[in-house]
């Protein structure tokens, strides 16, 4: 299937044909869920911890509902993205590779939603409720609707991409480009750039930027564990190819 190499316009063609699917696929999911996204809107609004959002201008609550649907849309139509992406990509891979890329589609789809959930339910509620205590006597704590998705997003996002650096390492580990013992070499500067990182992402507060600068580096030992493994499991087969009978002289 994969063995006869394919001409330029072959592959445009292919590109091509799996851009229309992945469009049309977040595009009908678009359109049918427009209204389904209106009760998600209210419940982030609920979530809120906040006592007034409020809408500037008429067509403030029009775009932020799109939002809230494009995103939705992107969530659900993900498989379906993945699954073009690999199928297109899959033809240039060895068959070592195209097993590799096999196992960690979904396991990297499942880190990522599970990257995002810890921001929305553990980070965004704690930097919220740090960032209204400085609300002083005779300030009223009004969010624009824009500005509190956008809240929303720039901080769940981030955690969803933290949350796939222990999958990529394993599998860098795997292919030999990165080893347990860079983990181990640079663990001191691991400490050190996981809570700088804290200090900028993070609210002004120490308890804050205690918390994301922990679970930051807990990310970085947790990657260190799975490059491990893996380069444990590479090694082994390496050793079970090479000692394979009629490997050696008879």
């Amino acid at each position: 299937m994969y063995d006869r190499e394919m001409s330029l316009t072959e592959h445009l063609t292919e590109l091509r044909r799996r851009l229309i699917v992945v469009v049309v696929t977040v595009g009908i999911l678009f359109l049918g869920g427009f209204y389904p996204s209106r009760p998600v809107l209210h419940w982030l609004v609920v979530r809120a911890h906040v006592k007034h959002i409020i809408v500037i201008g008429v067509p403030e609550a029009f775009f932020a509902l799109i939002k809230v649907d494009l995103m939705l849309s992107l969530v659900v139509a993900s498989p379906v993205i993945l699954y073009e992406v690999a199928a297109f990509v899959l033809p240039g891979l060895t068959d070592v590779e195209r097993r590799v890329v096999g196992l960690v589609v979904g396991p990297g789809l499942a880190l990522f939603m599970g990257g995002m959930a810890a921001g929305f339910f553990v980070f965004v509620p704690l930097v919220l409720h740090v960032m209204l205590t400085f609300v002083g006597p005779g300030v009223g704590e009004y969010w624009t609707l824009t500005n509190y998705l956008n809240f929303i997003t720039y901080l769940t996002i981030p955690f969803g991409f933290l949350a796939e650096l222990p999958l990529i390492s394993g599998i860098l580990a795997h292919l030999g480009l990165i080893s347990p013992a860079m983990f181990r070499r640079y663990r001191r500067y691991a400490i050190v750039i996981s809570f700088l990182i804290a200090a900028i992402i993070a609210p002004p507060d120490a308890l804050s930027m205690l918390v994301i600068g922990s679970a930051i580096y807990l990310v970085y030992e947790a990657s260190y564990v799975v490059a491990r493994i893996f380069h444990r499991r590479a090694r082994e087969m390496e050793t079970a190819v090479s000692g394979t009978p009629g490997s050696g002289s008879q």
